[in-house]
């Protein structure tokens, strides 16, 4: 079978995660970068064996030989050079947060669609082996139905190396867009539902900057439950990336950063599960995005999912400011897929 030729644009410190990840897989290579900067070109080129290296994406764009690209920049730039992408007929994964507005999400699916190619955002949330572990328990119904859950994501958010640009609001920064992200994905993923309304605070605390660093927001779905999102950027302490699923039957905890670990407590214990560990943290990203391709099915984290999630975040800002509850735009019926896409079992929303 050939090998899915891929294009990365931008070389930030995340492009290199993407590129070890498509090593570890024998149905996709990178064949060219883009990056304003020749060291980091250059760098890349050798690293990872990749042939070609360009100054900017409309260039790389242009290259036959590319059938994907990866857009790994600034968050500010996420829908314009995914436009451009899915313009040139190429399939798309887009780093999260997938846009600034939901207009953009919007232009960005649309134009997947129109041009018939794959957008996918980096949710990386799906793809971890403590995830999955966590959703296939879940998906068991071994611990009963859902009761609540809590997702936390507090770290320190390391101000001082932090680019100025995810330090501004404006430009799509702060810790709510840049990692609330997740734990909204997170939370929205393990409760199998779509979100009905926000209640949220959120503030800046922590740091001196045109941004928020802390947020804590209670999550409405359809299913009738509520679930709690945490996202914290400290100046000091101790992470904690954990998430606390409630059942009837049973409890679930788990956590991929800081302690990696999957637990299910029963019988007023805590027991330890195995789970599998990809070679690398994207490796099942990456491995769903190019079996999306192959098979012409939805990609596990679509642009309809992540808009959903988008939708959840302004509504939480939105919250914050007003001090109400916010009701989604989608709150008060069924969203459902536009365009008509075969899904599997592995499938986000199953």
């Amino acid at each position: 079978m050939a090998k899915l030729k891929v294009g990365i644009i931008g070389l930030g410190g995340i492009a290199r995660a993407h590129c070890s990840a498509i090593d570890t897989l024998d149905n996709v290579e990178v064949v060219a970068v883009a990056d304003l900067f020749e060291e980091k070109r250059r760098e890349y080129m050798q690293k990872y064996d990749i042939p070609k290296g360009y100054t900017s994406h409309t260039e790389l764009l242009k290259d036959d030989e590319v059938e994907a690209v990866a857009v790994v920049l600034g968050h500010q730039l996420h829908h314009r050079l995914t436009v451009d992408a899915c313009n040139a007929g190429k399939h798309v994964l887009v780093e999260k947060p997938m846009a600034l507005s939901l207009e953009q999400c919007d232009d960005m699916i649309e134009a997947a669609a129109s041009n018939s190619v794959k957008l996918m955002v980096g949710q990386t949330q799906h793809y971890y082996g403590t995830s999955l572990k966590a959703k296939e328990i879940l998906d068991s119904g071994q611990l009963g139905p859902l009761m609540t859950i809590v997702c936390y994501m507090s770290k320190n958010w390391n101000y001082a190396s932090r680019p100025p640009q995810y330090r501004s609001r404006f430009h799509g920064g702060g810790m709510w867009l840049a990692n609330g992200v997740h734990v909204v994905d997170r939370l929205t993923w393990l409760m199998a539902s779509q979100a009905v309304s926000v209640s949220a605070s959120m503030g800046t605390r922590a740091h001196y900057q045109a941004s928020d660093d802390t947020a804590t927001a209670l999550v409405r779905y359809k299913n009738g439950l509520a679930g709690v999102a945490v996202s914290v950027g400290f100046a000091d302490g101790a992470p904690n990336f954990e998430s606390q699923v409630i059942c009837t039957n049973g409890t679930l905890r788990f956590s991929q950063h800081g302690e990696k670990f999957v637990k299910v407590g029963q019988g007023d214990e805590w027991k330890d599960i195995p789970f599998d560990d990809p070679p690398v943290e994207m490796h099942h990203e990456w491995k769903s995005f190019v079996e999306a391709i192959e098979q012409d099915i939805e990609p596990p984290s679509s642009g309809e999912w992540s808009r959903h999630i988008m939708e959840i975040l302004f509504a939480a800002e939105s919250s914050a400011i007003t001090g109400r509850e916010v009701v989604l735009e989608s709150g008060l019926s069924w969203t459902h897929q536009r365009h008509g896409v075969p899904v599997i079992r592995q499938h986000g929303w199953i």
